[in-house]
């Protein structure tokens, strides 16, 4: 008997082993385009209207075929969005313990230092082990992942001896530094509830210290909070032991590009905020909404790019594209601002509200719209264009600053402009590539 092979069959096995790892259908579409496929060939010999509804349908299958699929190839879920800012403040519970123990005049600055140092390193390594994984090299994504665990370390603390602080800073910045990068791993692999029940028990001895407020409440929550971030570390070790070696990884060209936008994205954040954690934590506090809120924003960006995707295969002109596409852009970008806007109110409440302060939340909640934008210009690879967006922004702030008189009023009023101007140009740019229908192809 002859055995009939079906063309999605044929094309499968064809692309198997470069699609083994592919964690999103839209790095399907990128195989079947290299392959020379175009959305003419998708019609006549497989049956799809296009090229990314095949891309779907080979997607599927690979799930379906897989028995147990690896957790790194699940499609991302809302709820892993939603859950990133909040898992990603748990210490922030043990910082009243912490400034018992070693006092305010350390633990701001080594936060500021060793969070900005995070935050780029941080964004560098993911974009490295996300592209690594993609290219069906996930061994290399490992071994990447954990020598940046490494190296943050090591960063972390030559910043603090070099700030000739006590060796309780250093101890500060590489715990703070190992549980940015750690955190950052397991929330690769999808391993939020593990990270979440690590870090369980020193986030709830910190708010234990908070109800009873003794020192040896405070030392017993810094030993457990300890104790939590080694948890975290030494899962995320186990989950970056590579399984096997696959070649010599190939990186994105443009990943000096990331680096550069990371850090200046890290640069205008917290420059805005180092000036006030010490003699106005009521200001630093309002940007504890955009931290919480940053899930928010991931879900948003995933829920943007699967709807306008879906409107391409609804539409028949690109005037009609355009129009869809800027409506889901206006929803997106209100549901992230509103959602933003409780989050931060949420803590202010607890301040004594005044207009400096409802300045600086205003300008963190506008800054979360930004970096909405953000993520959607990322998506489509459009990193020099948010370095240019960044750094406009800070010729604004603090580079317009140093021409004005001192002034706390005035410096958030300029943080708030700088950030408008920062979501101006993005929305801007996101609009006008709306036009550009093969970004979502």
């Amino acid at each position: 008997m002859k055995i009939i092979i079906e063309p999605l069959d044929e094309l499968m096995e064809q692309l198997r082993p470069r699609l083994s790892q592919a964690v999103e259908p839209l790095q399907v579409a990128a195989a079947l385009e290299s392959e020379g496929l175009n959305d003419k060939l998708a019609r006549e010999r497989y049956g799809h209207p296009d090229v990314f509804s095949l891309a779907e349908a080979v997607y599927a299958r690979l799930n379906r075929d897989e028995p147990e699929p690896a957790p790194i190839e699940l499609p991302v879920a809302a709820w892993r969005s939603l859950v990133h800012g909040p898992l990603y403040a748990m210490p922030a519970a043990l910082l009243p313990a912490v400034t018992a123990l070693i006092g305010v005049r350390w633990l701001m600055p080594g936060l500021v230092v060793t969070t900005g140092i995070g935050w780029v390193l941080g964004s560098v390594l993911s974009r490295i082990a996300y592209g690594l994984t993609g290219r069906g090299s996930p061994g290399s994504a490992a071994r990447t992942l954990r020598w940046g665990l490494v190296a943050g370390v090591v960063l972390a603390g030559g910043a603090a001896t070099l700030w000739d602080g006590p060796m309780s800073l250093v101890l500060l910045a590489v715990t703070q530094l190992t549980f940015q990068i750690c955190s950052g791993i397991l929330l690769f692999y999808r391993r939020e509830g593990l990270l979440a029940l690590l870090m369980l028990p020193g986030t709830g001895a910190g708010l234990l210290y908070v109800v009873v407020g003794h020192p040896l409440a405070a030392l017993a929550a810094v030993t457990l909070g300890v104790a939590s971030i080694g948890a975290v570390a030494c899962a995320a070790v186990l989950l970056t032991r590579p399984s096997r070696h696959d070649g010599r990884p190939r990186l994105d060209g443009d990943l000096g590009v990331a680096a550069l936008y990371s850090g200046l994205t890290a640069a205008f954040l917290l420059q805005a905020e180092a000036a006030y954690v010490v003699d106005r934590p009521d200001l630093a506090l309002t940007g504890a909404g955009l931290v919480l809120g940053m899930g928010v924003l991931e879900w948003q960006a995933h829920r943007f790019d699967s709807a306008v995707r879906g409107v391409i295969r609804q539409v028949c002109y690109p005037a009609e594209f355009t129009a869809q596409g800027h409506r889901l852009l206006v929803r997106g970008l209100g549901g992230s601002i509103a959602a933003l806007a409780v989050l931060t109110a949420v803590p202010v409440a607890f301040t004594q509200v005044s207009l400096p302060v409802v300045v600086m939340a205003a300008a963190h909640v506008v800054l979360g719209g930004a970096y909405f934008m953000a993520f959607l210009l990322a998506n489509q690879g459009r990193l020099v264009e948010l370095c240019l967006a960044q750094g406009a922004a800070l010729l604004l702030h603090p580079g317009a600053g140093l021409l004005l008189p001192e002034s706390v009023l005035g410096d958030v009023l300029l943080f708030l402009a700088a950030a408008l101007l920062f979501l101006s140009v993005l929305l801007a740019l996101m609009s006008h590539g709306l036009r550009d229908v093969w970004h979502y192809r």
